[in-house]
């Protein structure tokens, strides 16, 4: 006998332009020529460039000297459609922006980099040099002239917005979706179909966020399912609250499909590629934040695609804690996490996550000979510019290596981007002013046949975060019905279902209109037997949610072990109509047919 596969949990996944040393050169005297000259030597080779070189007896000009820096590093961001305040694509912008970008490059401010050198080598660094802070600085002392507007090359502005060029493919959420003006931020999951007739391998995927004033950050997922579409639809605006969930909805393998204010686009590691199959649905999950007014977003992806299909695949491994619980006041509190690598594997990117208390990010390996490997450090964490880091190179890690995260936090009134003064005591949570804790790295295993050991090994520690994180919730409150639920489902997901039931009893006991809670209620029941019992409770989740697609297959199954065969083919035909694409749920109407078919 079959039932549904018992859903596996998933982790929810300044410094001034150093001032160029200067080198006092003191008056030599009584020396001899060659002496002199030696001296004079090394105090041009180490004063500081400022942009006025050999070459540049003229003024300096915005079409010369300062288009090229500001159009390679700045307009990424700073166009119309992204995520900065204001465009610099024009002399004119950049001129009345003038005083602002001195002051923000020299304290490098901006560009956004977060990373410190030296503690991790990373591809295409964010990062303006001495000279070119001096260029700009000197520029405005000069009066900013514009120069020649003839000799100014095209802005690095991409095409129609897409810095990667015209995508293959564009969608774009069916609707706007109109943030309110006042309360806590919203997560929000909308739903688009992708117009696609064949498999497809995706190289890369770039985000337009419609409206980057309200949009903090965003996940991207596909289901090749139609249940997300269902949620959708249930929901009377535009999307569905974060508050269901789709398990059919996931991030593709291995990739950081997310988008953050000042995260370039980028295309997949060579042989990273991932395959999307025809008729999926783009999930994508928006934060939102507001400003005080109505806001409208309608947020557009687009997809580049290649003939290559993928020769490797990428794994994911985040350290973090769901216990954080940093008192009111404290400037240092830390929170660890830790993962012996249970293979040989090779280490891609990587990608931290804090909130506004974040202040010290550090990543690194100890390997198994006792050596410490930096793999990022965050000396200034600044929660208004995330992203994730591509290696210049990847970094080889062996078996036994210990992956380390520790992450600080400053909840004082010397924090200037504490959201609360006076500060109060913060938790996890998602909200924006509560607290989180990750830092994800891209992998692949070096042997692609251990790649199932290694998710069945980071499986196990997922788990038991997950189930740390809700024991740590119920000691301070035991009606949480939340925690008392998922520690339930990761108890029968383990096969534990009498460890499991206290807790999922509990939990509709203080949530009974949650039809999950009743679901996994049933399916625990079942699972011991208690065909009757079982029933009753399946029964209950299709009357609080009559789309529960798992609850009809179960019940199904119920009354096929009670030998009601009618029954049993009638509630696994209403669980595929819910969701056609459910294997287990025709696997188990293949097997009541058969019976059927054998009774006769």
């Amino acid at each position: 006998m079959r039932k549904a596969s018992k859903p596996k949990p998933t982790v929810a996944r300044s410094r001034v332009s150093r001032s160029p040393r200067r080198i006092l050169v003191a008056v030599i005297c009584l020396v001899s020529l060659s002496l002199l000259a030696v001296a004079w030597r090394r105090h041009q080779s180490e004063r500081p460039k400022q942009g006025r070189t050999e070459r540049s007896e003229a003024p300096l000009t915005f079409s010369r000297d300062i288009a090229p820096i500001l159009f390679e590093h700045c307009t990424r961001c700073h166009q119309e459609g992204q995520s900065a305040p204001f465009s610099l694509t024009s002399y004119a912008q950049c001129k009345k922006h003038s005083k602002e970008i001195i002051e923000v490059t020299a304290r490098r401010y901006m560009p956004p980099w977060l990373p410190e050198t030296g503690f991790g080598e990373f591809a295409e660094p964010r990062l303006l040099t001495d000279e070119q802070i001096g260029i700009l600085r000197e520029w405005v002392a000069q009066g900013a002239r514009e120069g020649d507007p003839g000799t100014v090359l095209p802005s690095r502005k991409g095409t129609n917005g897409w810095q990667l060029g015209e995508p293959d493919l564009v969608i774009t959420m069916p609707q706007a979706y109109t943030l309110s003006a006042e309360g806590r931020d919203v997560y929000r999951n909308f739903v688009i179909p992708i117009p696609t007739r064949e498999r497809r391998y995706v190289a890369a995927v770039e985000f337009l966020p419609g409206n980057p004033r309200i949009v903090h950050h965003a996940f991207m997922k596909i289901d090749p399912t139609r249940y997300s579409s269902r949620l959708d639809q249930q929901d009377p605006e535009p999307g569905f609250s974060d508050k269901k969930t789709s398990d059919s909805a996931q991030m593709p393998d291995g990739q950081f499909l997310t988008w953050q204010p000042g995260k370039v686009p980028s295309r997949c590691v060579e042989g990273f590629a991932w395959t999307l199959e025809k008729g999926s649905d783009f999930v994508l999950q928006l934060h939102l934040n507001p400003t005080g007014k109505p806001e409208p977003v309608q947020a557009s992806i687009g997809f580049y695609f290649t003939d290559k299909p993928p020769l490797k695949s990428p794994f994911k491994i985040c350290l973090t804690s769901f216990t954080i619980d940093i008192p009111a006041g404290q400037a240092d509190y830390l929170v660890e996490d830790r993962y012996e690598l249970p293979v040989d594997l090779d280490v891609f990117g990587v990608l931290p996550h804090a909130h506004y208390l974040g202040k010290d990010l550090r990543g690194f390996a100890l390997l198994p000979d006792g050596s410490k490997r930096w793999l990022i450090w965050i000396k200034n964490w600044d929660f208004s510019w995330q992203g994730d880091y591509r290696y210049k190179s990847p970094i080889f890690l062996p078996k036994g290596t210990q992956l380390c995260m520790e992450f600080r936090y400053d909840n004082s009134t010397q924090n200037p981007r504490n959201p609360n003064t006076p500060p109060l005591s913060i938790g996890y949570g998602p909200q924006s002013t509560n607290e989180m804790a990750e830092l994800w790295f891209q992998t692949a295993p070096r042997n692609v046949r251990e790649r199932p050991a290694l998710a069945d090994h980071y499986q196990a520690k997922t788990t038991q975060v997950l189930q740390d994180a809700s024991v740590h919730r119920l000691r301070s409150n035991p009606r949480d019905a939340d925690a008392r639920l998922t520690l339930g489902k990761l108890l029968y997901a383990q096969d534990k279902p009498r460890e499991a039931l206290p807790h999922l009893q509990r939990a509709v006991e203080f949530s009974p209109l949650d039809d999950d809670a009743w679901y996994y209620l049933g399916a625990t029941l079942l699972e011991l037997g208690r065909l009757i019992d079982a029933q009753r409770q399946l029964q209950r989740a299709i009357e609080i949610n009559p789309e529960n697609f798992q609850a009809f297959n179960h019940l199904g199954m119920t009354f096929l072990n009670q030998g009601n065969v009618v029954q049993a083919e009638i509630h696994l035909r209403e669980a595929l109509r819910l969701n056609p694409e459910d294997p287990i749920a025709s696997e188990n109407l293949g097997s009541v047919l058969k019976r059927k078919g054998a009774g006769r």
